[in-house]
């Protein structure tokens, strides 16, 4: 944990950061998180999050190790279960679903499949759910031996460990280290405040092409470095140099 973990209050205010109205996973992911695999992919859609990890492993169908993680999770926790990927078995449903909400997760992230969808989508405020999709059987409940709680997993095709920050929209889900969350999120920031300047130079009648042309340098290579200087100068004139 970095020097933020000391204080739960500091901690929630920087989750709270992540979710500025312009964030998005790309905004994120450039600033320097890590993208997991499209087969996880928002089943509630319009929705997005942020918060930190607690990470749950388990086997395709099996429910303990879900249900017990809920039990310990805390709020602003984000539930990231590595359940093997696409099966037919399913890990979660709508009343661990419910109860999730009730208990102020911020999201459930599932390298695996849920059940339940429709039930699901009746829920008031139901938090986000991200799973590779949806099949209706479950394996049962299962020893203790068939799960951990809040190891090292991979989600998605990434490394995730319990405290990493975690960042979800309908374009997917980015992972970051949470001794990196400050640093991804003034990135993230410097690239939304591109953004909106790229709006202006827009709006004065230029294109997108000009400008990225512009940036890119004599030799094409200096696009990232050109992109800042230009979003810092006060006018929208072209970068001279």
């Amino acid at each position: 944990m970095t020097s933020i973990s000391g204080s739960a209050e500091a901690a929630h205010a920087l989750i709270e950061k992540f979710l500025h109205p312009r964030m998005t996973s790309e905004h994120v992911n450039s600033g320097g998180g890590v993208c997991m695999s499209p087969r996880i992919r928002s089943l509630l859609p319009g929705l997005r999050f942020a918060g930190r990890a607690l990470t749950v492993r388990t086997l395709p169908g099996f429910t303990r190790p879900t249900i017990e993680a809920l039990s310990v999770a805390k709020a602003d926790d984000v539930l990231v279960i590595d359940a093997g990927g696409p099966s037919e078995l399913s890990v979660w449903g709508s009343m661990v679903h419910w109860n999730a909400a009730r208990n102020g997760l911020r999201a459930v992230v599932i390298d695996g499949m849920t059940r339940d969808l429709l039930e699901i989508e009746t829920q008031t405020d139901a938090i986000p759910l991200f799973a590779c999709g949806r099949a209706p059987a479950i394996a049962g409940f299962g020893p203790s031996s068939h799960g951990k709680i809040g190891e090292p997993v991979m989600c998605g095709g990434v490394p995730v460990n319990t405290g990493d920050l975690i960042f979800g929209d309908d374009d997917g889900l980015t992972v970051v280290p949470w001794v990196m969350a400050n640093e991804v999120f003034d990135m993230a920031m410097r690239n939304i405040t591109f953004d909106d300047k790229e709006q202006a130079w827009i709006e004065s009648g230029r294109s997108v092409f000009d400008l990225l042309t512009m940036l890119a340098g004599k030799d094409g290579t200096q696009y990232k470095e050109r992109k800042f200087r230009w979003a810092a100068q006060p006018s929208l004139d072209p970068l001279m140099d």
